[in-house]
């Protein structure tokens, strides 16, 4: 698989995460397990875009 296509996913990926952290922090109750998901596969994903 090409990297130039691995790393367009990894964007996505990491674009849709932060767009759902943000949704999900302006809900007044906050789904914390939701929340906690996001940020980790933001993390991971910028883990692998950065190896």
């Amino acid at each position: 698989m090409p990297v130039a296509l691995v790393q367009i996913a990894l964007f996505l990926i990491i674009i849709r995460s932060v767009h759902m952290t943000f949704q999900l922090l302006r809900r007044p109750k906050k789904p914390w397990l939701d929340l906690l998901h996001y940020v980790s596969v933001t993390v991971v994903a910028v883990s692998f875009l950065l190896q």
